[in-house]
């Protein structure tokens, strides 16, 4: 008998004891014999996915990266705010996402696992150019000013705005000790009420080496409707 014909006569047998077989005794058959194959199909659909999703990312090109921290609102934040209406408002494709993301941080004594992986996390954006808007309680203003991680808004908005929101300049020292507007204060605007901000979280930073510096100006106009 050919190499051939054998093959056939195997199928043939094969198949006649699967018929024979109960439902039950055919999942563990199958698996009996052909574990090892449907493993390296499992993995083999797994590489190809991660590849895949790998290379959509890199054509993923954020519009604005927003974190807000230390927001004790009662209510969950909101951030269909930005991730949609603004990124609608701004005409923005759906490769060019806004992404925002909340977090808790806290110092000294009262600093947790939790706070030392948010503010590394933080460093790694920032080093990255990745990290654009920072919205958060004073604390958090001031320490990242002191750091000189926060854009002096009188030198990067424009006069108009400027002219708008100088009465709500909040002042931070940055590493030489000079008292710079650092951020704007959004306390009672209706973005903060529509976001769910808490009203001690509602402070505006532009990150000094932000790369979508024209987006971030552009949602200072969309919160004060300017």
């Amino acid at each position: 008998m050919s190499l051939k014909e054998q093959l056939k006569e195997e199928i043939r047998t094969e198949g006649h004891k699967m018929k024979e077989m109960s439902l039950e005794d055919k999942i563990w058959y199958i698996w009996e014999y052909y574990k090892f194959h449907i493993a390296g199909v499992i993995l083999a659909v797994m590489f190809l996915s991660i590849i895949a999703h790998s290379a959509y990312n890199t054509t993923i090109h954020p519009a604005l990266h927003c974190i807000v921290l230390n927001n004790r609102s009662s209510q969950e934040l909101d951030t269909a705010v930005l991730e949609q209406d603004f990124h609608e408002l701004m005409g923005f494709g759906k490769k060019e996402p806004v992404y925002v993301e909340s977090m808790f941080i806290s110092y000294g004594d009262q600093a947790t696992e939790y706070s030392y992986a948010s503010m590394a996390k933080i460093s790694a954006l920032v080093a990255s150019r990745d990290l654009d808007v920072l919205m958060g309680d004073k604390e958090n203003i001031e320490h990242y000013a002191s750091m000189d991680g926060l854009a002096d808004l009188t030198q990067i908005l424009p006069g108009d705005i400027l002219s708008q929101v100088e009465d709500r300049f909040v002042y931070a020292a940055d590493s030489a000790g000079q008292s710079l507007p650092v951020s704007l204060d959004l306390s009672g605007t209706d973005f903060v009420r529509n976001i769910h901000l808490s009203e001690d979280a509602s402070n505006l930073s532009i990150i000094s080496n932000s790369t979508h510096k024209d987006n971030a100006i552009a949602l200072i106009r969309y919160i004060f409707g300017l």
